[in-house]
């Protein structure tokens, strides 16, 4: 059983009988990981409050070959992000990042995704209130094009044209936007929803509160392109217009 210790970020806690935890992790050199914390919740713990969700810290675990479930033998933190989880705007985007990783991510070592996932939290902790929602949703779309997938905003992906006055449909099948005289399938856009999405994916400022149908574009299109069937639970948290400040 060798022993490795590597960076890694927790996606997900649960409870394993009265004493342990079970761990979902993503390491920067083995991938995602799933491990058991022995004797985690007991009293005095050398894992104190150490392995929440969002920690991101130096994990030494044993592998088991041929096996799914690790064993965690220390964890160095590196950095707790509890401030992500009282703030119900930053939760929301905190989850589904780490959802986002640990259903979807490859097994593999993807350096560019483990970036992009602490690059994103540590955005998100930082973040003034009023452009918490921006930060999520720029965080969330460039983890969506980490793992591959880019809507195409710049011009009809039917016809080749730039959308005439801006306004045009977000057409998910196409993976893009379709102008006014292509149709397509989709929410339609104003020219301002285009540019405030146009913000969200590209490098500058993060837009103000960017709003319910941006949340919903976002979600919508990870259902449709990235998740390919999978239920991803934060999604649906995030989207609820009723539950964001």
């Amino acid at each position: 059983m060798p022993i490795v210790t590597t960076r890694a970020v927790v996606l997900q806690t649960y409870a394993y009988s009265d004493t342990s935890k079970i761990l979902r992790l993503v390491t920067r050199e083995h991938g995602p990981r799933s491990a058991i914390a022995r004797g985690a919740r007991r009293p005095g713990s050398r894992f104190g409050g150490l392995i929440e969700p969002f920690a991101e810290g130096m994990a030494t675990l044993y592998l088991r070959e041929g096996g799914d479930l690790h064993t965690l033998s220390d964890f160095d933190l590196i950095r707790e992000r509890q401030g992500l989880g009282r703030d119900l705007v930053r939760f929301a985007g905190a989850s589904v990042l780490c959802e986002m990783v640990m259903r979807l991510a490859p097994e593999h070592r993807d350096d560019r995704l483990f970036a992009a996932l602490v690059r994103g939290l540590d955005e998100l902790l930082a973040a003034p209130a009023d452009r918490a929602e921006g930060t999520a949703l720029r965080a969330a779309w460039r983890l969506v094009a980490v793992l591959g997938f880019t809507p195409d905003l710049e011009r009809c992906s039917r016809c080749g044209r730039e959308p005439e006055g801006g306004s045009a449909r977000f057409d998910y099948a196409s993976g893009g936007l379709r102008c006014s005289s292509c149709g397509g399938e989709g929410p339609r856009l104003r020219p301002e929803d285009v540019q405030t999405l146009h913000r969200l994916l590209s490098p500058g400022p993060v837009p103000p509160r960017p709003g319910l149908q941006q949340r919903r574009l976002l979600a919508d299109f990870i259902r449709y392109h990235v998740a390919e069937g999978t239920h991803l639970r934060s999604l649906t948290f995030l989207e609820r217009g009723d539950d964001l400040p």
